[in-house]
Formats: C-alpha cells, structure tokens, sequence
C-alpha cells in the first residue's frame, strides 16, 4: 500500500493518502472518498480516519484523510500528541482575536482544495474524475455537507480562485452529522441536557469569537440545499445526545424536496461517534455497525 501525507491550505491541514497495491496497474480510475473525522472542530478525532480509510480501501476506493485546520491540530503540530482534557482546557481559553482555522468557512476551503487536487493528479492517482466524494462524520459530517451544498456557490469560488468544478463532491456520506447547530442547541435546552460551556466552546470554534449573520446563514446546511447537492447516504442513532438525529431526519426532508437521491438509516441504539461501531473503533453495537454494509451497495447503485 503507498501512504503519503502532504499538507494543504496551510502548514496545519494535513492529507493522509492510502493508495491500494494495484493503484498504477488497473487501467480504470477508481472511486475515490475524502475522509472527514469529527471533533466538535476542536480536534480531528484518529478514531473516524485510518479505520475507516481501510474500510474503504477494501473495497478498491482511493482514501484521502483531511486532517483539517482545529486548535488541536495546531497544537499536535508545536506539542505532540495532546489528552483531550488539555485541549478543551486550551479551546476554553483562547484570546478573543485569535484565529484558530477552524472557524467556518478555513476548513471548507481546505476540502476543497483536496478535492481539487485530487481531480488535477487524477491520472496519477488512477482516480475516476466523475467518481469523488466526501465522508463526514459529526464535525465533519458538517464539513462535507457545507461543500455539498456551496460548491458551486460564488462567494465560495472567490475564496478559493478555483472554478467549482474542480471541488465539486460527486456523492456525500454523512455520519451522525451535525447540520444545524441552533436546532441543536434548542433540542438540547428543552430536553435540558447538554453542558452550556462546553457548547458556548464549540461555537466559537465554528464561528469565532462574533457570531456573524452571513456565517450562520452559510453554516445552515438545509438552507443550501439544492438541485445541485449530490446523492446523500446517512445514518445516525435515535439515543445520540450530542448530535440529535433531528439533524438528518431535517436535511433527508430537505433533500427530498429538491429530489435529491438519498438513503438515511437510523438505528435505535448507539451513542455519538460509533464510527464503525465495532471493536476495532472501541465502541461495538452490532446493529450500527450494518452501516457500512448499506453504504457500500448504496454507493454501487449510485456509481454505477
């Protein structure tokens, strides 16, 4: 297998490349996935990337793991590896004027900017142009939806000087994604469960230390649904108390307005951040876990 990493956007994005054996042998490209891991933007959880890249690797995808720009990313780079108590402490600490790139839209650009090089060395890679998509998983489940739904908006095109075409997702899978973080917060404060600092933290590591209109609006996912938005597979469980599933029960609705091809499953039991749901990820629930079962025969009758 060829791994490579390689940075992108800025020296504390990183992309994880994992490239089967017979990557420069088979004459057809092959499809390929970016993979999102999630973290609240405050990390980029271990447990939602190399596992799942080699999940996909089995079945001949080409895997790129973005580690997006998030405070933890950034202090992995000048620390080493870092507890999650360390950094929460750090996330609740942070100056008021400091940028930490995960404020929306950093990450965005930096997904786009790996679709975008993927579909420019396609050739190289033997990847199928036609055949790019996202995985996402809570954090990232937001991550991958917001290109999913703004790749061929302009603002985002100014941003990134790049015509859309070359970022745009030709399929997305979401996983116990978070898609609208006031929904969110309103289930939260009436169900009276959640802890307030630790949510006032994530929303400033989404959108700073001002919560701007136009980024709210822009970070609104199902308000940006389209015709334009790819085929979407989802999956989420009922009993998720950090991420509720009203998040996708909302956007699959959305989709279906727009005739959008999509496929949700939702699974009654499972707390936030499966992954895989098995061993292998330290959190197993064997129902969960069909997940990437359903996914993979999804997308063959979607990339056929």
């Amino acid at each position: 297998m060829n791994v490579q990493h390689f940075n992108i956007g800025n020296k504390h994005a990183e992309v994880t490349m994992m490239l089967g054996e017979d990557a420069v042998h088979k004459k057809e490209g092959r499809p390929a996935v970016v993979i999102c891991p999630g973290g609240s933007y405050m990390y980029v959880s271990d447990r939602e990337a190399e596992p799942v890249g080699y999940e996909f690797l089995s079945k001949g995808y080409r895997v790129f793991i973005l580690r997006y720009s998030t405070i933890g990313t950034t202090m992995k780079k000048e620390k080493g590896r870092i507890n999650r108590d360390e950094l929460y402490k750090a996330a609740a600490m942070v100056e008021q004027d400091t940028v930490l790139g995960s404020e929306f839209p950093g990450p965005l650009l930096e997904l786009a900017e790996t679709i975008s090089f993927i579909r420019e060395n396609c050739h190289e890679f033997n990847v199928d142009p036609d055949r790019i998509g996202t995985i996402g998983f809570s954090a990232g489940g937001h991550l991958a939806a917001s290109l999913g739904v703004h790749w061929n908006a302009q603002w985002l095109r100014d941003l990134t000087g790049t015509e859309s075409r070359w970022y745009r997702p030709n399929f997305q899978i979401l996983a116990y994604p978070i898609l609208d973080y006031m929904l969110n917060k309103e289930i939260a404060e009436s169900r009276g469960i959640g802890d307030p600092k630790y949510m006032s933290t994530a929303s400033r590591m989404v959108f700073g230390p001002t919560i701007e209109d136009e980024i709210v609006d822009r970070a609104h996912i199902k308000a940006h649904v389209s015709e334009n938005t790819p085929p979407t597979f989802i999956w989420h469980t009922v009993e998720d108390k950090l991420v509720f599933v009203e998040n996708s029960l909302d956007f699959a609705k959305t989709l279906e307005t727009y005739q959008i091809p999509w496929e949700l499953h939702t699974f009654k039991s499972g707390s936030h951040g499966l992954s895989l749901a098995t061993e292998t990820t330290g959190m197993a629930d064997a129902r969960a876990a069909q997940w990437t079962s359903l996914m993979f025969s999804w997308l063959e009758e979607i990339l056929h």
